[in-house]
């Protein structure tokens, strides 16, 4: 399987993601870093910034309500909806610096001359291959001015898969798993399929049960697949696209990464041709 199965096209998924990401700490910390930036480039124009997997708006609003001009792009009609929604309780100024592409991320071009790429959010966690996260960073490098920069927020897995990861039988997950504001239940679980250990290739069935506030239940089935990126893969498709690696981080308070750290957190700068 070389691309996952859009697990984000049910209808009712935005509202169980909102249910889940709740956290504000990595917004913060991003806010913070483009204000500084902001300061650094003393143009007095708004910053373009741009995020793949923008999904529900959860990063990118935030950041139009600091005054940058933000496109979101996503490949889940339902996902935009709900940021459009959020985006109609803003005001008229903010709204007009919000933009919303529905468009496969891995696929085709991305709208450039963007100051910010954010691949924020562990998106890398979404997508089904090394080549498909690797193809980011190029589309990233591509959409950025000279001199522009690209964040890379996600988990990072050094070595094999663990056992937890491999476990046969069928397992209950915590996402996407949820109570709706209409009544409706959503029970998610994953079955192990076949995993590459050493490669740190996930692939698994998953199966929602929706029970329905009339009492009906519905079951839908995909088949999804991971790889948990390391930091060091991270650092080579950044190198190896001629990004110079300004910062990296362990965590959301700003500390530097460790191989222990629980988060691996890259602020790099797209090569300025001399």
């Amino acid at each position: 399987m070389s691309k996952n199965t859009n697990s984000y096209d049910y209808p009712w998924m935005p509202e169980v993601y909102d249910l889940h990401e709740t956290q504000t700490y990595d917004v913060e910390f991003i806010r913070k870093t483009l204000m500084e930036k902001h300061r650094q480039l003393r143009s007095g124009r708004p910053l373009r910034v741009f995020e793949a997997f923008c999904g529900t708006g959860r990063i990118l609003l935030p950041l139009a309500q600091d005054g940058h001009e933000v496109v979101g792009m996503d490949q889940s009609e339902h996902m935009l909806e709900r940021a459009r929604q959020k985006l109609a309780n803003l005001s008229d100024e903010m709204a007009q610096r919000v933009t919303l592409i529905q468009a496969d991320s891995t696929s085709g071009r991305w709208p450039g001359n963007f100051d910010v790429v954010l691949l924020a959010g562990n998106c890398f966690y979404e997508l089904a291959t090394p080549a498909e996260q690797e193809g980011c960073i190029a589309s990233a490098a591509a959409a950025l001015r000279p001199g522009g920069q690209v964040w890379v927020d996600n988990d990072h897995m050094e070595g094999p898969l663990p056992e937890s990861w491999t476990r046969p039988g069928m397992h209950r997950s915590q996402f996407p798993s949820g109570h709706l504001a209409d009544g409706s239940m959503v029970e998610a679980f994953s079955e192990n399929l076949d995993c590459d250990v050493q490669g740190r290739i996930w692939r698994a069935r998953r199966t929602l049960r929706v029970l329905l506030p009339d009492g009906r239940r519905e079951e839908h089935t995909y088949l999804q697949q991971k790889h948990p990126v390391s930091f060091a893969e991270v650092e080579s498709w950044l190198t190896g696209h001629r990004f110079a690696i300004q910062a990296t981080f362990g965590d959301h308070n700003g500390n530097p990464y460790r191989p222990d750290a629980t988060r691996a957190i890259f602020w790099a700068w797209k090569h300025i041709p001399a």
